[in-house]
């Protein structure tokens, strides 16, 4: 599948099998919230292992480790869309992180939107409520009516 037709096409396939490929990523990782520490949106869930962690703290940014390419990866290294580290946290049974960060720029995500700039977040589609409910019949066929592009979503 075309990288176009995922990240910004308007039919939804989502990949019910990326914990599947994490789990055979070659380096252990935990998944990692990025939240901006000023307005706690959500920008982006990745993933971390022990050397993206020490390189975060040394930089003092955020480096994550990419789960498809298995190497580290320094958000906002090539787009310049850097996000600076303010603080880290652990959840309650230490299997997670929370980033909180303060983009240099706007953007946060490596797509970007219809003016070509990146966008502020990952999150920028929404699935839409059906107004009539969820009717019985084929769930995938139900689903991928649901969604819709949501670019400036808040």
């Amino acid at each position: 599948m075309a990288h176009e037709a995922l990240e910004e096409g308007s039919e939804f396939l989502l990949d019910w099998q990326k914990l599947k490929k994490v789990a055979l990523c070659e380096s252990p990782v935990v998944p990692v919230a990025v939240q901006h520490a000023d307005t706690l949106e959500l920008l982006i869930v990745a993933f971390a292992n022990e050397q993206a962690l020490l390189e975060t703290f040394r930089r003092k940014v955020c480096v994550l480790w990419s789960t498809s390419r298995n190497k580290l990866w320094i958000k906002g290294e090539t787009s310049g869309d850097v996000l600076d580290l303010v603080e880290i946290r652990v959840n309650c049974e230490q299997n997670s992180l929370l980033y909180l960060v303060r983009p240099h720029r706007t953007g946060a995500c490596h797509t970007k939107d219809a003016e070509g700039h990146s966008r502020p977040s990952c999150y920028y589609r929404r699935l839409k409520w059906p107004e009539e409910g969820i009717p019985d019949g084929d769930l995938s066929e139900m689903l991928k009516s649901l969604v819709r592009n949501a670019v400036g979503c808040p």
